[in-house]
């Protein structure tokens, strides 16, 4: 086995872009494998524009190479802000091939790269189904929250053999569209309660008169959600963050519909939900949902959910499921999930360890 760093192409469909869009192919197998469905499979346009933006984060993918042909990857993600100290690490090998010690060498391939760096703080992921969760067995848990993981799952006893300890426990729900008509009733009259506060929504670009203020809501989402069990490193969000973002996302085929509360007697803006639109296929993902500490307590999560759904039917009919992800110990905003008919869907797992 060989391990190598694997540039991004400028281009596809050259010659040498030809080992990363073998990559994708691979990667989307594992996806399937472990979902059983499309849902986050992509194209190399997609992958590849997700690379493209490196001022703000720099991603470096090494590949494991057996007989020729590509089995394995770990992508290191680097936050470039001042004084960041972490980086996440994703790994994947391929099924077939997995239990062969593929996975501890890209492993440590990355985290020499994270040492190199000069961070202290490796994260890595497990994601489970809630189809693949077995009824009992011995069970994992974070410091906080009530979910845990199994045990016996491959990926759990790799991430314990390798010194990471399981900080937080990420639940993902999924939506079904349109919402019922009683749902909506009870939805809308507890939006109504929102008073001194009106909603603004954009598709793709926020407007020039408010991108400064949303970047510095944005800027929040490290300080103000759940993180007791895992440690974030600070986000200086600036307009041309938000832009650099529009940018990587419209270039994915993904651009964001983005609806903010605003609070009328202030001008400050509140609260905002985030959600990623493809053109095509069935199903949408809601990115980041805030509710400044200031203004909590006002039903402004359900507010800007309810109203950013309604633009989602607008301007993408075709949308007929909505995937959330929120902390385990977010008890307020899983509330307010329900509320609006979420079911589980899965349960990610986010590992750390502090390098020596």
């Amino acid at each position: 086995m060989e391990i190598r760093r694997l540039p991004p192409p400028e281009r596809l469909g050259t010659p040498e872009s030809a080992a990363f869009e073998e990559l994708i192919g691979v990667l989307n197998g594992i996806v399937f494998h472990l979902w059983g469905d499309d849902d986050f499979v992509e194209t190399t346009e997609e992958a590849l524009a997700a690379l493209r933006e490196q001022e703000y984060h720099e991603k470096i993918i090494l590949v494991a190479v057996v007989e020729g042909a590509i089995v394995g990857r770990v992508e290191a993600d680097f936050p470039l802000d001042e004084e960041a100290e972490t980086v996440s690490l994703l790994v994947d090998v391929v099924p077939a091939l997995r239990s062969r010690g593929i996975g501890s060498a890209l492993l440590a391939a990355g985290e020499e790269l994270a040492a190199e760096g000069g961070r202290t703080v490796v994260s890595t992921y497990t994601e489970h189904p809630v189809h693949a969760l077995p009824e009992e067995g011995s069970w994992v848990h974070a410091p906080v929250g009530s979910a845990g993981l199994p045990a016996d799952d491959p990926g759990v006893r790799f991430a314990l053999r390798h010194g990471y300890r399981l900080g937080q426990i990420e639940r993902s729900s999924e939506l079904v569209l349109p919402l019922p008509p009683v749902r909506e009733v009870a939805l809308s009259s507890t939006a109504a309660t929102a008073h001194g506060y009106r909603v603004v929504s954009w598709f793709g670009t926020a407007p020039a008169d408010l991108v400064e203020a949303f970047a510095a809501l944005k800027e929040r989402m490290v300080v103000d959600v759940p993180q007791s069990g895992i440690a974030l490193d600070r986000e200086a969000w600036t307009a041309d963050r938000v832009r650099a973002q529009e940018r990587e996302l419209a270039a994915r085929g993904e651009p964001l519909l983005v609806t903010v509360a605003q609070h009328e007697p202030t001008g400050d803006l509140a609260a905002y939900t985030e959600i990623a639109v493809p053109s095509d296929g069935e199903k949408a993902e809601q990115y980041d949902t805030l509710v400044a500490l200031a203004h909590r307590g006002h039903r402004l999560g359900t507010l800007v959910k309810l109203h950013n759904i309604h633009e989602l039917a607008e301007h993408a009919p075709h949308i007929r499921r909505l995937l959330t992800w929120n902390a385990d110990e977010n008890t307020p905003m899983i509330a307010i999930n329900r509320a609006f008919g979420f079911r589980p869907h899965a349960l990610t797992g986010t590992w750390q360890k502090t390098l020596e």
